[in-house]
């Protein structure tokens, strides 16, 4: 009899340090499944706030950034995703605020970085532009990578730097076939050189990948084909210029020349 009071004991302990084993661990597992719950709500208000600016709602992206930025105040996307709100709204001084935000929270975040740069560009500082750009192309995990690259090639193609320009946008093509903006980046370069065919090529082939043309591509495919002679192509540019982007400094260059005003 005596020998068994011992062996409950003994049972009685490993019990109870099991169940407080197991208690330690609940609270761990909860800490964590509240963790990813709360990065799991603020990516699902990034992404409701992104859905609204892409619509033009402003007000209601802000309501979901709002309460992002309640459950995380540093949280990188966040900041980023204000600063396009405010971008949009003509804020500029608040953007820039929240973009250095964004990436004083993260300075590993490319893609708020690469928002950062094209804002920059934007605003006239190509020159930061294409430091943020360096940075952000570095990111060799970056998954907008090969456009960063097309950015960068249009941002050092405006310094006048053709030689990297054309160096970066041969690499954002290397890495996707597809990058229309590089195309009509060297498009461009080579129409400025008078090399011709060399752009006409590169420019229908961002005709064929491009989802809408710009005011720019039209007004270079204007200049491509007066140069070959193609006059349908010609007219059929001008048209949609003046049709789609009346508005545009493009359409009065065009336009005004052929007017004479």
């Amino acid at each position: 009899m005596t020998a068994t009071l011992p062996v409950r004991s003994t049972l009685g302990a490993l019990l109870m340090a099991a169940l407080l084993l197991s208690a330690c661990t609940t609270t761990t597992i909860t800490g964590s499944s509240f963790k990813a719950d709360k990065e799991a709500e603020i990516q699902r208000r990034v992404e409701a706030a992104t859905a609204y600016l892409e619509k033009g709602n402003t007000e209601q992206a802000v309501v979901h950034l709002r309460r992002a930025l309640e459950l995380d105040p540093r949280s990188a996307p966040v900041h980023d995703t204000l600063a396009q709100v405010f971008w949009r709204t003509g804020e500029y001084e608040l953007a820039e605020d929240h973009f250095h935000r964004a990436i004083g929270a993260d300075p590993k975040f490319s893609r708020a970085r690469n928002n950062y740069a094209a804002f920059l560009y934007e605003r006239g500082d190509t020159r930061a532009a294409i430091r943020e750009l360096e940075q952000v192309v570095a990111d060799t995990l970056y998954e907008s990578r090969a456009s960063a690259f097309a950015n960068l090639g249009r941002a050092y193609n405006k310094v006048g730097d053709t030689a990297r320009a054309e160096e970066v946008l041969q690499r954002a093509i290397k890495m996707d076939r597809r990058q229309w903006a590089a195309l009509l980046e060297l498009a461009a370069i080579e129409h400025a050189r008078g090399q011709h065919v060399a752009a006409t090529r590169h420019y229908e082939r961002f005709r064929s990948l491009a989802p809408r043309q710009s005011p720019r591509s039209l007004l270079l495919g204007i200049g491509l084909a007066r140069v070959t002679g193609d006059r349908d192509a010609e007219a059929s540019y001008a048209l949609q210029l003046r049709n789609l982007y009346p508005e545009s400094a493009e359409y009065r260059e065009y336009f005004g020349t052929r007017t004479g005003n």
